[in-house]
């Protein structure tokens, strides 16, 4: 009988293979080189000996590439491009608004130097060997003055900045078109009455209550929001109440709570008339206007086409420097302030003089930062942020206060400071919402516009189909 199942079906039985020694060294092949013809086996004989040593070898299930793909796996997924670019700005404008309330302290704090130096005190040796006190420097009393030399220093600084970064001409400004648009005007005038040395001017002779006070600090987050509205087209000026709602009761939490920590409703400081009754408020909410129209007329500026934030800056602080001119000659003819005492005050002594640079300086810094939130975000979260500079402040007076008691915790030992202090990052974490609800309107409205223009494209489709037909 023929032994067609153990060889290749011609009854023959295949020799057995010779296996190699123990003692005799395999050959080693390397990769790229000319292989040795070997015997070609049979088909049969191929598939019965891979079977075989698959079935010798184990098995790499599904378990094991399961074990494979954990051991890699990573601890964190990565964050889609959205979610980067979103985080990313989100630290950038942060990082921007603190540079601002940064900035914002210390003008306030030199500006407080520098009015009260005629209060400075020194002992001294007098000829016959007793001691005296003596008032070194005179009283400086000249915010006007101290806002035209703002306007003439930012307005020169930033010229040169811009001619020099962007390597433009003088002649190229005639392309800008200035006289045909209506919104220069009011940059000018917001611009002149939203600056910080005006504002000094005016302070409140009358107590006010702490809740009315945080109130209407906080009312230009929603005036902002409406001169958006007006100014700017309904697609780029738009808010959601939610997001105004959220803004408004975020920013009055937290000067609430930093007017109930600091004991008063010490946010401004005055230098120079005192106002009462409906004067005081007619003013106060007026100058709480100015900054917000300023923030929109430069958001709505920078949208021309050719308009630098810079050179915008540069034209602002120009044209503001001589418009206010004719003003403070006129307060000087009147007696309002002395000019002329004021620039001998500032050239004779070294120390005014330094205190009115750094003034000039930090407030060129000061409308660096927050013309750039403005590019970035808009003119509604650059005045919307500027809440947080009481955060800033709770800070430094906590920090102090915690050193001042040798390290005892606030929660020990004023427990009133601890509970105001809770309600303030209560008050930063209703604005986080505020943001977040933001984000989600901008998405709405890029999907509204989506839509409108898939509606538009087939209706402009069937336009032109009929007309064709009609043709």
């Amino acid at each position: 009988m023929a032994a067609t199942h153990l060889g290749y079906g011609t009854g023959r039985v295949p020799p057995p293979l010779p296996l190699p020694s123990l003692h005799e060294s395999t050959p080693v092949v390397e990769c790229g080189a000319p292989r040795e013809p070997q015997e070609r086996l049979p088909q049969n004989f191929v598939v019965h000996s891979a079977r075989d040593s698959t079935e010798s070898m184990p098995s790499s299930g599904p378990e094991q590439h399961e074990n494979s793909n954990t051991n890699i796996s990573p601890l964190l997924r990565p964050m889609s491009s959205m979610s980067m670019t979103s985080l990313c700005t989100c630290l950038t404008v942060g990082l921007l608004a603190t540079g601002w309330c940064l900035l914002d302290y210390w003008n306030r704090q030199i500006s407080a130097d520098l009015f009260n130096i005629g209060n400075i005190r020194v002992m001294d040796v007098s000829e016959s060997g007793a001691q005296e006190e003596i008032k070194p420097f005179s009283k400086f009393s000249y915010p006007l003055t101290l806002a035209f030399l703002q306007f003439a220093f930012m307005g020169v600084f930033f010229l040169v900045v811009h001619f020099t970064v962007n390597q433009e001409r003088p002649a190229d400004l005639r392309n800008l078109k200035l006289t045909a648009d209506r919104r220069w005007p009011a940059l000018l005038v917001t611009h002149i009455f939203s600056t910080f040395w005006l504002q000094a001017l005016m302070m409140p002779s009358m107590r006010i209550s702490i809740g009315l006070f945080a109130s209407t600090r906080a009312a230009e987050i929603p005036i902002a929001a409406a001169l958006r509205a007006q100014v700017l087209s309904p697609c780029c000026g738009r808010k959601h109440m939610l997001t105004i709602g959220l803004a408004f009761v975020a920013a009055s939490v937290m000067f609430f709570a930093y007017a109930e920590l600091a004991g008063c409703a010490c946010v401004w400081s005055g230098h120079g008339v005192a106002l009462s009754g409906v004067a005081f408020w007619i003013v106060y909410l007026m100058l709480l206007a100015m900054p917000a129209a300023n923030c929109v007329c430069q958001e709505a500026i920078m949208l021309q086409p050719g308009m630098h934030p810079i050179l915008l800056l540069a034209l602002q602080n120009i044209f503001a420097c001589l418009l206010f001119g004719p003003i403070l000659m006129l307060a000087h003819l009147v007696g309002w302030e002395d000019v002329g005492a004021a620039f001998e005050m500032i050239l004779t002594y070294s120390e005014v003089f330094m205190l009115v640079l750094w003034l000039c300086a930090q407030m060129a810094a000061t409308s660096v930062l927050c013309i750039t939130i403005i590019h970035i975000t808009d003119a509604f979260w650059a005045i919307a942020l500027r809440a947080l500079r009481v955060v800033l402040w709770a800070l430094g007076m906590l920090t102090t206060f915690y050193f001042a008691d040798r390290g005892m915790p606030v929660s020990i030992a004023c427990p009133h400071k601890s509970v105001w202090t809770f309600v303030l990052f209560c008050g930063v974490w209703i604005g986080a919402g505020a943001i977040y609800s933001d984000r989600n309107g901008v998405i709405e409205e890029r999907v509204d516009k989506a839509q409108a223009q898939a509606i538009r494209v087939p209706s402009a489709k069937g336009a032109a189909s009929s007309s064709f037909q009609a043709a």
